[in-house]
């Protein structure tokens, strides 16, 4: 039956309203790779409808329709009719290797064949470091169909020239005849190359679930087959509720260097034309040359995998023991993933290009909790405690081929990246490196970056007469040996870590552990501030929180002026994770009126800099008179003080989060902030274990001086109250 490129036209029209209709995303890497040239396009089989969606995608990118090789089951009925005339080959089609054959040589169709001959939902093809697939309870090698297909294309177009070089018009004419070549079009056939691309495709996430889809199915057909219900559960789930699909487009293999040898160069100048397929099939020197070509695609295939976020967390759970804690566990996850990122590995989801800081710090990290939640709902794993426990029955049985994808995904996933040696092995050796080293390398790495993240901000915004000494803003880090409880202290707004250093000091001497963080656009110049956001400074706490977690096993935070409202905040979001914060002179209400003016002033610098206006109008920065002029800066910007009340304005939404153990201190005599909003702030907070104290004093800095000695005792009696 002839193919009809009108019903192919329609065709990819309605599949593109369909994935405008769903929630997938698909993303083409690489299709520049794609020559201008006949081409047979070998690709991964994971899901049924890639084999919809993928000639329209690549037609888009070549403008060429294309063949593809379909399981004999489809072409029943209308709707084989209906394959055949999109370009659907039967695999029991007699002349389906003409047909492809044929299109290859012309190239005016290219062809997609999917080398394993079938789905592999399990993502098991990799046995003894072989490329094998399961099938009917046993291992077989991929199909070399695709290679033979590309290499007698390539055969008979160097067979073609062959006959033309040595002027054998009956054996060219024969050959033209057999593969439909007119007169004109035989220069075309035979100085093209032909190409094979792999291409890899790989979703994000996977998720298996009653849907819409497979609901409405079983509303109008009973009783589906399991086979069915897995598919429609597990590729209706990724349609309805959001998938990413990237598509990568590998290097091309030329087909003509693996005819280059004397044996294969003679059998094209021999009289034998080969008109039948299996007579090039058969053949035992071209046998050889398409499983080498077979191993190079496959390899090329699965080399390319978008490597995610559920691909490392599932292998480490394989990996895991019985039980891991859940802290080591996200460790371990961050720490592969910054190795990942130095192997360079071809393909990397978008997501993890992005911050990975929060697996370290206990804030909520969506990607992890997605996975946590999956594998909890499949009946993987459970959570107690901050413990992940593994059923081992789930993991230690053997699954069905075609209900794994739903029932243990972690499995297949695992086996998804199994082909990437580099990869792996680096896992395995995290897995098997002690917490312990572990925890001394991230310290280490977290400290380092701290401080050079300081010396490169102090070198590039250093403004001499306003920059304080280096030592001033430097993060400081006091370790104790053998502690088990440690804190991370919070400097003020215009203040640097140095405000908190005799705390830090008496904190020590008490038995704890003390980092001391710095927040971006502090201990430099008020310039520098005035670029920071209350994010950059939520994160520069996040570091220091990373540093003290890996080093004790209690974490406590405290936090003065701003930095107290950071310590809310930090307080909401990790929750247990804390042993409890103590919040010093927060800056929930504000004395001064003017700082109620900031936002608006901050938005008008921001229409006259759109303007590109540079002086007239502006008011960046307004005097400021501190208690520590040896440590706070002597101007304060406006758009500084606008993030500070955004950040506050934020704390104010999540105190109703916050319910570990809280200490507020507050001046009684603050002149700048006003002290009952500590009693607002305490009354806010629901936690059950929750203290006010009011510290006398006429200014608002308390860290210091003598009612700092206060403030220390009160803070180490606090932290003492809840170490054990």
């Amino acid at each position: 039956m002839d193919i009809s490129f009108h019903l192919m036209k329609l065709t990819g029209l309605a599949i593109d309203t369909l994935s405008k209709l769903s929630r997938a995303t698909i993303r083409v890497h690489d299709a520049e790779r794609i020559p201008k040239a006949p081409v047979v396009f070998v690709i991964n089989h994971f899901t049924r409808m890639e084999t919809f969606f993928l000639p329209n995608v690549i037609y888009k990118i070549t403008g060429k329709y294309l063949y593809s090789l379909a399981h004999y089951s489809f072409f029943t009925g209308s709707f084989g009719k209906f394959m055949e005339k999109v370009g659907a080959v039967s695999t029991k089609d007699p002349l389906r290797d003409v047909k492809f054959i044929g299109a290859l040589l012309k190239g005016d169709m290219d062809c997609i064949i999917f080398p394993e001959g079938q789905m592999i939902k399990d993502k098991r093809f990799i046995e003894r470091g072989k490329y094998m697939v399961y099938n009917s309870g046993i291992r077989r090698p991929p199909h070399t169909g695709a290679a033979n297909i590309a290499l007698q294309a390539q055969f008979y177009r160097e067979e073609l020239k062959s006959c033309q070089i040595r002027n054998a018009c009956d054996e060219l004419n024969t050959l033209m005849a057999h593969f439909g070549i007119h007169d004109n079009e035989l220069s075309h056939v035979v100085d093209q190359e032909t190409y094979i691309v792999p291409v890899n495709i790989t979703y994000f996430p996977i998720r298996a679930h009653r849907n819409i889809i497979n609901k409405i199915a079983s509303t109008f057909v009973k009783g589906l087959p399991e086979r069915i219900e897995e598919e429609l559960e597990v590729e209706g789930t990724m349609l309805v509720e959001g998938v990413d699909i990237d598509i990568n487009f590998g290097n091309p293999i030329a087909i003509s260097p693996y005819l280059k040898s004397y044996l294969a160069k003679k059998k094209i100048k021999s009289k034998n034309l080969y008109l039948q397929p299996q007579d090039l099939q058969n053949d035992v020197v071209l046998r050889k040359i398409a499983i080498d070509i077979m191993y190079r695609y496959m390899h090329d295939i699965y080399t390319m995998t978008t490597i995610n976020h559920d691909h490392i967390f599932s292998y480490l759970l394989t990996r895991a023991t019985n039980k891991i804690k859940e802290g080591d566990f996200k460790t371990k996850a961050y720490c592969a993933i910054a190795a990942l990122k130095k192997l360079e590995l071809p393909s990397c989801h978008s997501a993890l290009k992005l911050k990975q800081g929060y697996l370290l710090t206990d804030d909520p990290h969506g990607r992890y909790n997605d996975f946590i939640d999956a594998a909890k709902s499949e009946g993987l794993i459970t959570v107690n405690n901050g413990i992940i426990y593994k059923n081992k029955q789930k993991f230690s049985r053997a699954y069905e081929f075609h209900t794994i994808r739903k029932d243990n995904i972690v499995e297949v996933l695992k086996n998804e990246i199994e082909p990437l040696r580099n990869l792996t092995r680096r896992l395995q050796i995290l897995y098997w490196t002690p917490m312990v080293c572990v925890r001394r390398s991230i310290v280490k790495s977290l400290y380092q970056r701290d401080v050079q993240i300081f010396e490169n901000d102090y070198k590039h915004y250093f403004k001499q007469g306003e920059t304080k000494p280096k030592y001033i803003g430097m993060p400081f880090f006091k370790k104790r040996l053998f502690a088990k409880a440690g804190v991370v202290l919070v400097h003020g707004y215009m203040a640097a870590p140095a405000e908190m250093r005799e705390l830090a000091d008496f904190l020590y001497n008490q038995g704890y552990t003390v980092y001391c963080a710095r927040l971006r656009g502090h201990g430099t110049s008020p310039e520098d501030l005035a670029t920071r956001s209350y994010d950059e400074w939520y994160e520069s706490v996040n570091r220091g929180y990373s540093v003290v977690k890996n080093s004790v096993e209690k974490v406590f935070i405290c936090g003065f002026s701003t930095g107290a409202g950071l310590t809310l905040l930090h307080a909401a979001n990790k929750k247990d994770a804390l042993c409890g914060t103590v919040a010093i002179s927060a800056p929930y209400k504000l004395k001064n009126i003017a700082s109620g003016l900031a936002p608006a002033v901050d938005t008008w610098n921001k229409f006259l800099s759109f303007l590109k206006i540079k002086k007239i109008g502006r008011l960046d920065f307004i005097p400021n008179h501190p208690d520590n002029p040896d440590i706070n800066y002597l101007k304060n910007p406006v758009s500084g003080i606008h993030q500070m009340e955004t950040l506050m304005d934020v704390v104010e939404k999540r105190l109703n989060d916050i319910y570990i153990p809280v200490l507020i201190m507050q001046g009684a005599g603050d002149t700048t902030v006003d002290p009952r909003g500590a009693f607002e702030l305490f009354m806010k907070i629901p936690s059950e274990k929750k203290e006010c104290t009011m510290v006398h004093s006429k200014s608002h800095g308390i860290t210091r001086g003598d009612v700092g000695i206060v403030v220390a005792r009160r803070v180490g009696a606090f932290l003492h109250d809840y170490r054990v």
